[in-house]
Formats: structure tokens, C-alpha cells, sequence
């Protein structure tokens, strides 16, 4: 972007280190005499690690942050210095425009959501003068195809919003506040979010807060979530212990055994009661319908079998009317057929509406019928008020500003100033003469000029005829709505012309078009032997509908799609071979009808045996579901039966199922999430904690630009600030309460053939089946781009979490003078084996790097590896290579990845959207810490982990809670590597019934409790952590603890008399005071006991 980058000028660049201690703060400064990143001067030990619990009861919690030292970094643009104010352990906030400020926050466990409140109980700071404070940047597409998958370069570019720099105010208001609220599963949460530097872009003042001490309180009325769970999965709890500060003090339900294994392995769960087949029936178009005896016979259904008086049909859960040929006789012949109206159906998902045909209901609803004899003193109607619409969406804009919920699919191209464009339309049998049409245009403007109003200027013509012409602004949804006389239009083809005009002073005007319609007079004439119509107005009429080519035909009243009349009694004239309708009938405003020949009734565009499912039976339960699509379900059972093996419950549902039980057969991905909400609030508990979806999405669902491409498992498709629409697989899991947050572990097997599939789940049963002893399994690939220092900074951020025993490889861009050097050094790192690869840096949908003149590595790369079962798991810190929703011509990095045979990566963590370093880094750096430091190695946990703990700094990276996508299985075990000599195996899932004898290798040693005598006051909670070991020394995971009251049940209570050991041995139980006097709690697993005294004042 030339001057429009933010760039470091290395001569000037200064970085200042200022200590917190007040009496040198006013008079030194330590200056360092070269451009030192300020991000490898920070600390490793954990993001906002300054934020400490000081108390927490259950009416309120008290934190602290202080800040010890902060560095200030000097920046240049356009002549101007910028001071950019870094605190270690807090990111830089993120929005676009606003001053770029230290910030850190953490997540508080609630016991309800409502009635939060915040009180600052001490604040010191100090007072800085002569600060500028840059914004924070904001992503641009420059060059390429900025509309769709972007393919320029993505640029950071200088944004200032303009009201808060010219504000006299500190930014932000406060220095600490509450963000969003939300769930957890079960646990209500809140942001606690600190911004320790104020600052006023006007004075030039900077408040840095030494520290701050706020109490979070609310009202203890408790507001249930969807579902109050009464035990609870341990495999998501060490998620919430990890990332709630105060979760050692909430009351938590107890942690489930896992004694329903009974239900463990299910697959497509067909329904196993006896009943009747059912077909069902796709249709694309309104109208009459007709299924025959060899339809029904050809789609599996023995129509010969069934008494046609029991046939019933539905759609969207309706009982709708039909009519059948033939039924009185008790038998469904071969002549016979089943008649009814078919409702098209259009939403941004699908045109495709679906109808189900029964025989188990003893008497379907048929149609009624109407006389509609004549009596000769009805008016006979010349004309009705029609409306033609005309649509092309063959040009998708995904980066259309302000997009939610708005149409991003267009008339072919933009355009551009001054061109015009003509739209036609095509109206039959229209009436002659007088009366007053109406033309209607949806434009949208493309470009919006700052500097010059009105952007655009545009002029409507019907048939060469000038209707409208208005000037408009910005990149808005415009409509033209013209009335205009009847006469303009002619009986055929309508021209609409839209002419931009192109004498606005805009730098450029640019505009696209929507769609157009014309309201209209039509007559009672058939066209290809039907007629849709209505009356001119409310009253009794005789109508007499014309030009049919034979006399069989019928006339029904569809004011009720669900429930149609057939009129009866018609009469039929024949008029030089032609014939006309006529009937009798009442009409009220919105009464509509149709007339056609039998030789119209229309034939579905599918007709398929359904073979039910019962997803919605709450007898269902599993830890881990699987949903493929049918192409793969085979494939998909390997998996099933290995995380089966593994002791999880599982069941695999084809996606087909879920739109037939969920959304009435419809498409939808709203099916899916709804699917997960029933078995997370229906199903037997503990509800699930892992999905992976099997099969690739497509972003452009009715394939509107003719690809091709195949929505195997959809994706939703969600509205992000830059880049506009991009997919969400964590929408999915978003199954209690209105948030973002995810409520269980999800990841993708991005497959578009068996083939691919095969692919990816052989490597996961591999990865599993067969940990390395090879070396190779300590080696760790960071991969940096070199247009900013921070890209190194972080994988040198990096490089400080890997232990010891592990080595880093490298490939810092900046280090190489050939292009070329860099993409073979990768090659042959990934080629020798990698445990994890890592890339900070630039990206776009199917390369690393800035753009294509300055790659680094490419999907073309990728396909070439030969790294044979040397599965890396690979974390990206950059824009796009996640993006899997493109058409399947354009494969992203993380699926070429992810798909290839034997080689390639185990699994891929990937943006589908933009994204800035800062929020990216938090990420990474979360992920490698719960790796390593927290000893955390479900892929689920540690990157549903990373994504809460950025979320938890600030609202801003929510997209990234959204946007981030793991490529692969959710519940793999990563295996880490404990030391130099042999490799760990991954830690087992043990689920742990009642009784069930432990696991040979750990023989249980001993139970330690971290207090033997605990003292509390009446109404207060108390934690006590019990820790087992087995003789061996390591951990004991997977062990049940029961806490038993010995003595004192009145006096105190405990919230979770059971509790499973996690992967360190541990268990936390709390204890809450009733009344004051003593109590004793017994502590036992597999015969080892412990015993704590409880003393209440």
C-alpha cells in the first residue's frame, strides 16, 4: 500500500524499558540503542498472568492486575512518530481505528448471568505526557479479486476513527469493565477485561495503571441455562478448571463415571420400532404434482400392498390435502395416482422443498371441494394484478460491508460509470390500455467516495422510456420504485434499463444490480395450459380462464398450500380447438387459484424410500459424535470403532438424517446445530464433549455460480468484520445459551471423495496406533514471513515453550537471499519428521506468504512431501489458509494438508478469515503452553483452549473464537515427548465404571490431600484437592473418588460427593458450611482412605 503501511524505520525506532517503582518512574529512563522487538522481551509464563484471585465467595470475586514494566516502541508514518505502549503478558487491542492500547482480561465462573456488577476498589496510575498512540490497522485486499476468496495481496493499511481521535477523553472510558456473558455448557461466564493504558489523543496524556483491584459482584438469584447438568464430563471440565480463574470455588455438578456403556457404540441409529415406509419427495417448482403407481414402485415402495385410503403427506411438519385416483376401492391400482400441491420454497440454503408421503396414519387429510357451478349473476373478471420478478445471481460479492443477513449474489459484473444495462422481462397475455404498473429496481452501491456526495446517479427506462432518475450515496441497498402508466409496457419482452450515469464527482462510481420486477394487469388466459390468478377484488365472480389445448382440466383454490380445495362442477367451452375454463367462486384479497390440464401436473424432482432414524429419542447418549455424509459413512465407521475402542461413546449419523429429523428433510446447516442442541440437552449424560464432521462444505449453497461443487457437510456461513462472509464450524457447537462461546470440542475431515476420506482417517488410526520412537518426534519447524519483526518474535516465542529435550528448526524468510531456498528447506524439514510445524506470517487461501510473486509455500508445494507417517500437527498463524468453503477447484492449505495419503499433516489448525498477528499470537502461544507447560494433549481441549483464552482478553477476538478450525479429530491424544531417552505414550482415555478394576500398569500407591483440617464460615465454600499416585510414582488418571460425610451431615454439604482423577491425579471437591460446629470427611478410591476435618465458625 506504499505510504498507506505502517512501517518501522530502523534508524529511529526507539524502545524504552520503564520499571514501576514511582521515585525512578518521574526521572529515568533506560533506553536501548537498537530496534529490540518488544515481543521477545516478553514473558512466556502465560497471557495476563498478572491478574491474580484475591477472594471469592459466592456473592462476589475480587482481582487484581499490576503492572511491573512496560516498554514503549516508536513508529513512523507519513512523517509522524506513533508510540506503541507494550506491557508483557497483554496483547495489543485489535479494532480497526482505535488507539492500539495494552489489554488483558481473564474468564470469572458466575452462578447466573443476570445483574453483574463492578466496582473499582483501587486504581494508581501515572501520568504520562507527549504520547501519540498509533490505531490499530486494518486489512485491505489490494490487486486481484477483492469481490470473492480473495486473491490479491492483503495489506495492513493506517485507519484512525476519527471520533475517538478527536475527542478530549481518555480511550477507554474505564479501566476495567465487564464484556460478554455467556455459557459455558452448563457454567455462566463473564469477560473480565483490564485496559491498564488510557489514553487522550487530544492532550496526548497516558494513564498506566500500576494497579488495579476491582470486585465483580451480582445477585444471587440463579437463572438456569438450557440445562442444568447433575454430573458432568471430565473431558470438558479440565477445559473450564483451565480457563475460569475462580473455578476452584464454584459449585460444580460431579464429574460423571461413565457407567452407561451400554449405549456406547452407536451407528446410523435407524429406527428399530416397525413401521410403515415412508418416501420422500423433493420438489423445485409450485404447482400440481402427480405420483403414480410406478413412480411409488420404482422408488421401493409396494404401492400394491398398502390401502390407499391410509396415505397421508407432510411438509414442514404440516399435514397437507391431497387427492387421490382411485381409493375408494381399498387397493392402489395401477392406474391410481396421489395428486397434490407442490409449494416452492427459496431461503439462502435452498430452492429444493421437501414432502413426506406415509401410510401410517389411518386417514390422511384429502382435499376438499368447492361447487363452482355457475349461476349466471356473477361478474366476469377482464383482469387480475400479477408481478413478474427477474434475478440472476451470477456474481457472488463476499466482502460486501455491512453483509449480515443482507443478499450477496448479484446480476452479472459491477457497474461502472457511465454504461448502462439492460434487464428482460417477459410478460404474456398482457391486459391493453389504460391503468398505472408499477417498476421496481434493487441496485447496490459498490464504491462509496468519502470526499464527494452523492456517489452515484442513476436513471430507470422502461421500453426506451425515461421513468426515474435519482442521485444516491454510499454503499447502500437502493431501490427505484416508479408508478407509470400501463401503456409502457408491452405484451412480451419488457425492457428495463438501468443507466449509470457517471457525472457525479465520485473518483469512481460503481453499482450492481439486485433484481427487478414489474407489477402489472394480467388476463385469464392460460399459458402452456396453466394459470396461476386471482380476482381484481373481493367479491363473487364468474371466471372464464382461456386457450387450454385440451378439455381435462382442473381448477383448484391454493390460498392454503397446506390445504387445497378442488372445485368441482366446472364448465368447459370449446372454441376453435382451443378451450376455456369457467367456474364460480368467492374471492377474498389474498384468495389465489390455479387452472391446468392433467397433462401439467409436474413430477418431483426426487423420489427416495426414506429409512428413519430416531436421533430425537432421549435414550441416546455418547461422548464423541460422527457426522458424514453417506458417501463416506463406511469410511467414517473405522473411526467410529477406534474412538469406541478407546472407550468413548459414540454414535455416527449421516448428515441426510439430520436434515429429515431436524428440519423436515429440508437442507440446512441450522439441521446440524439443532441435531447437537437435542443431544446436548436430551441425550443421557454427561452430554457429548466431541463432534467431527466428515466431508467438505461449499460456501455458496445453491451453487449459484455453477461450479459444481458438492456441499458434502455444510458449513455455516457467518458475517465477519473484513472479510465478510466466511464459514463457522464453531457455530455448531454453540448448543447453550446466545454466545459464541463453544460448548464442545469440534473438528473437521475436509473430504470431497471416499478416496480422501480413506486418506485422513487412516492417518489418524496410524498417528494412534503407532507413536514414534524416531527422533524426529522432538523436532519442532517454525516457519517465519519476513515483512514484520513480529513474525519472528512470535516463533521465537515459540521456540521458549518447547522443553528442552526438543529442537527448533527454522526458516526465518529474512535469513534467505533465494527465493527459492526457503520452500526446499521447508520441504526437507517436513520431509525428515516434524512433531509440530508452525507459520507466522502473511497468507491467502492456498499459500504462505504475501502474495504469489513472493510465496513461500504453495498447496503445489504441499502435494510434492514425502514424509511417510512423519505426521506433524501444523499451527498457522496467518489469514485464509483454513478457508475450506471455496469451490472444490480451490483447495486451501490446510485441507491439501489434511488430504494427503500417508504424508501431509495428522491435523491443521487454520483461520477461514483475516486476522491480525496480535490476536494470532495469542493463540499460538496458548496452544504451546497447554501443550507443554499444562501437560494438556487432546487437540480439542488445547485449541478450544487457545481460543477461549483470546476471547477472554477482549470481545474484538471473537471472530477468532469463530474463524479458527481445527482439521482433524478433536479427541487425538498429541504425543509429547516427556524426555530425551523414550517417547511417552499419549495419555489413555480411561472411562471408569462402577466397579471396574484399574488398569494393570497403574497400581494405586497412595492419596494425598492438599489440607488434612479445613476452616470455614457459615454459608462460605471450601475446595479440597485430592491427589493420587500409583506406585510407579506417576499420576493415577481416570480414578473415582467418593467423598463420604462421616460426621456432621448437617454442618456441612459437599457439591460433588464423586469426582474422576484428570490426566495430573487430581480431583476437587467443594465443601459449603450450613451452621457452625465440626464434621468429618472420608476420602476413599480402591480401598486407599483419607480422612479431612471441617471446622465451621
Amino acid at each position: 500500500m506504499g505510504s498507506d503501511k505502517m512501517t518501522k524505520i530502523n534508524s529511529k525506532n526507539t524502545l524504552f524499558f520503564l520499571n514501576y517503582f514511582p521515585h525512578l518512574f518521574r526521572h529515568m529512563i533506560f533506553l536501548f540503542p537498537c530496534a529490540i522487538s518488544f515481543v521477545l522481551m516478553a514473558s512466556a509464563s502465560g497471557l495476563c498472568g498478572a491478574i491474580t484471585l484475591l477472594q471469592s465467595d459466592n456473592q462476589a470475586i475480587e482481582l487484581e492486575l499490576t503492572v511491573d514494566n512496560f516498554y514503549v516502541e516508536t513508529l513512523e508514518h507519513e512523517g509522524k512518530t506513533y508510540h506503541r505502549i507494550i506491557i508483557p503478558s497483554a496483547l495489543q487491542s485489535g479494532k480497526p481505528g482505535e488507539p492500539q492500547l495494552p489489554s488483558c482480561g481473564t474468564m470469572a465462573g458466575l452462578p447466573a448471568l443476570n445483574d453483574l456488577f463492578l466496582d473499582i476498589l483501587d486504581a494508581q496510575y501515572d501520568t504520562l505526557q507527549g504520547y501519540t498512540i498509533p490505531p490499530a490497522p486494518k486489512h485491505t485486499i489490494e490487486g486481484g479479486n477483492q469481490d470473492t476468496f480473495p486473491s490479491g495481496n492483503i495489506q495492513q493499511t493506517f485507519f484512525k476513527n476519527q471520533k475517538i481521535y478527536s475527542t478530549n477523553a481518555f480511550f477507554p472510558e474505564t479501566p476495567v469493565k465487564t464484556g460478554s456473558r455467556g455459557y459455558l455448557r452448563d457454567q455462566p461466564v463473564a469477560q473480565i477485561q483490564f485496559s491498564p493504558v488510557q489514553f487522550n489523543p487530544v492532550t496526548g496524556e497516558v494513564r498506566i495503571y500500576r494497579k488495579i483491584v476491582a470486585r465483580i459482584s451480582w445477585n444471587d438469584t440463579f437463572v438456569l441455562p438450557a440445562r442444568k447438568l447433575s454430573a458432568v464430563s471430565h473431558f470438558f471440565e479440565n477445559l473450564l478448571k483451565k480457563n475460569i480463574i475462580n473455578y476452584r470455588h464454584l459449585k460444580r455438578p460431579m464429574i460423571a463415571s461413565h457407567s452407561n456403556h451400554s449405549i456406547a457404540q452407536r451407528k446410523n441409529n435407524s429406527s428399530t420400532t416397525e413401521s410403515s415406509p415412508t418416501l420422500k419427495i423433493t420438489v423445485k417448482e409450485k404447482g400440481m404434482y402427480k405420483l403414480s403407481y410406478d413412480d411409488l414402485i420404482d422408488a421401493g415402495f409396494d404401492a400394491s400392498a398398502i390401502d390407499p385410503r391410509t396415505i397421508a403427506m407432510t411438509n414442514k411438519g404440516n399435514d397437507i390435502a391431497i387427492f387421490i385416483e382411485g381409493e375408494d376401492d381399498g387397493v392402489f391400482n395401477t392406474s391410481d395416482s396421489v395428486i397434490f400441491y407442490g409449494e416452492e420454497y427459496s431461503d439462502v440454503y435452498t430452492d429444493e422443498n421437501v414432502y413426506w408421503l406415509t401410510t401410517e396414519t389411518p386417514e390422511g387429510l384429502r382435499m376438499n371441494t368447492l361447487d363452482g357451478a355457475l349461476s349466471g349473476n356473477a361478474t366476469v373478471p377482464a383482469y387480475f394484478p400479477a408481478t413478474i420478478h427477474a434475478e440472476e445471481n451470477t456474481f457472488y460479492w463476499q466482502t460486501m460491508p455491512e453483509g449480515d443477513g443482507q443478499d450477496h449474489y448479484f446480476w452479472e459484473s459491477k457497474l461502472t460509470a457511465p454504461k448502462s444495462k439492460d434487464l428482460s422481462l417477459n410478460i404474456k397475455n398482457i391486459l391493453s390500455g389504460s391503468g398505472t404498473a408499477s417498476v421496481r429496481v434493487e441496485l447496490k452501491g459498490y464504491t462509496d467516495d468519502s470526499d464527494d456526495d452523492p456517489d452515484h446517479h442513476t436513471k430507470i427506462y422502461i421500453n426506451d422510456i425515461e421513468i426515474d432518475d435519482q442521485y444516491w450515496n454510499g454503499q447502500i441497498f437502493f431501490n427505484h420504485d416508479v408508478a407509470v402508466s400501463h401503456d409502457y409496457l408491452t405484451n412480451g419482452k419488457n425492457t428495463i434499463t438501468v443507466e449509470s450515469v457517471g457525472d457525479t464527482e465520485a473518483s469512481v462510481d460503481q453499482l450492481l444490480v439486485n433484481w427487478a420486477e414489474i407489477d402489472y394487469f394480467d388476463t385469464y388466459v392460460a399459458e402452456n395450459d396453466e394459470l396461476f390468478f386471482s380476482a381484481p377484488s373481493e367479491g363473487t365472480y364468474q371466471f372464464e380462464i382461456s386457450s387450454f389445448t385440451t378439455n381435462d382440466i382442473e381448477a383448484f383454490d391454493i390460498t392454503d398450500h397446506n390445504n387445497i380445495t378442488h372445485i368441482i362442477n366446472t364448465n368447459i367451452v370449446t372454441n376453435n380447438k382451443k378451450y376455456t375454463l369457467q367456474f364460480e367462486g368467492d374471492a377474498q384479497s389474498n384468495t389465489r387459484f390455479l387452472a391446468l390440464t392433467t397433462t401439467q401436473y409436474k413430477s418431483p424432482t426426487a423420489i427416495e424410500k426414506d429409512d428413519p432414524s430416531s436421533w430425537k429419542s432421549a435414550d441416546n447418549g455418547a461422548d464423541y459424535i460422527i457426522i458424514t455424509h453417506e458417501d463416506f459413512y463406511d469410511t467414517a465407521l473405522a473411526l467410529a470403532n477406534h474412538r469406541s475402542n478407546d472407550g468413548l461413546r459414540v454414535v455416527t449419523a449421516k448428515v441426510e438424517d439430520i436434515y429429515d429429523e431436524f428440519n423436515n428433510g429440508i437442507f440446512s446447516p441450522q439441521a446440524i446445530q439443532d441435531f447437537l442442541k437435542y443431544a446436548y440437552n436430551n441425550w443421557q449424560e454427561p452430554a457429548p464433549a466431541y463432534v467431527v464432521l466428515v466431508g467438505d462444505a461449499y460456501q455458496d449453497y445453491k451453487d449459484n455460480l455453477e461450479s459444481g461443487t458438492i456441499n458434502y457437510v455444510p458449513s455455516q456461513i457467518i458475517e465477519t468484520e473484513e472479510l465478510g462472509e466466511t464459514p463457522s464450524d464453531n457455530w455448531f457447537v454453540l448448543v447453550s445459551g446466545d454466545d459464541i462461546l463453544p460448548d464442545m470440542y469440534i473438528g473437521r475431515l475436509c473430504a470431497q471423495t471416499n478416496e480422501q476420506a480413506e486418506n485422513i482417517i487412516n492417518k489418524i488410526l496410524y498417528y494412534d496406533q503407532n507413536p514414534s520412537e524416531e527422533d524426529w518426534v522432538k523436532n519442532a519447524l517454525l516457519v517465519a514471513d519476513d515483512d514484520e519483526s513480529s513474525f519472528e518474535s512470535l516463533s521465537e516465542e515459540i521456540v521458549e515453550l518447547l522443553p528442552d529435550n526438543y529442537t527448533a528448526k527454522r526458516v526465518y524468510i529474512d535469513d534467505y537471499t533465494n527465493e527459492d531456498d526457503p520452500t526446499d528447506d521447508i520441504t526437507q524439514y517436513i520431509n525428515e519428521g516434524c512433531f509440530l510445524v508452525n507459520y507466522t506470517g502473511h497468507g491467502a487461501v492456498d499459500m504462505w506468504g504475501l502474495n504469489e510473486s513472493t510465496s513461500i509455500y504453495t498447496t503445489d508445494d504441499i502435494a510434492l512431501l514425502d514424509n511417510l507417517y512423519k505426521l506433524p500437527v501444523i499451527t498457522i498463524a496467518n489469514c485464509l489458509n483454513g478457508f475450506f468453503t471455496g469451490k472444490n477447484t480451490q483447495v486451501s492449505v490446510a485441507e491439501e494438508f489434511q488430504r494427503l495419503q500417508n504424508k501431509g499433516a495428522i491435523a491443521v489448525w487454520a483461520a477461514t478469515a483475516l486476522s491480525y498477528t496480535s490476536g494470532q499470537r495469542l493463540l499460538m502461544l496458548s496452544f504451546y503452553e497447554s501443550l507443554f507447560a499444562d501437560s494438556a494433549y487432546g487437540l480439542g481441549e488445547i485449541t478450544t483452549g487457545a481460543k477461549l483464552d483470546a476471547y477472554s482478553q477482549s470481545s474484538y477476538w471473537g471472530e477468532l473464537v469463530e474463524t479458527f478450525v481445527l482439521f482433524g479429530d478433536p479427541a487425538m491424544q498429541l504425543h509429547v515427548v516427556a524426555d530425551d531417552e523414550e517417547p511417552a505414550a499419549s495419555p489413555t482415555v480411561t472411562l471408569i465404571a462402577t466397579p471396574t478394576p484399574l488398569p494393570q500398569e497403574c497400581i494405586l500407591n497412595s492419596m494425598e490431600l492438599d489440607s488434612k483440617k479445613l476452616t470455614l464460615k457459615k454459608g462460605e465454600d471450601g475446595e479440597v484437592l485430592a491427589t493420587i499416585k500409583c506406585e510407579t510414582g506417576n499420576s493415577a488418571e481416570g480414578i473415582e473418588i467418593t467423598a463420604t460425610i462421616k460426621k456432621g451431615k448437617k454442618i456441612i454439604e459437599i457439591a460433588n460427593p464423586t469426582a474422576i482423577t484428570d490426566i495430573n491425579g487430581q480431583a476437587s471437591f467443594v465443601i459449603t458450611a450450613k451452621k457452625k460446629g465440626k464434621a468429618m470427611v472420608e476420602f476413599s478410591a480402591d480401598g486407599i482412605v483419607e480422612k479431612l476435618k471441617v471446622k465451621v465458625n
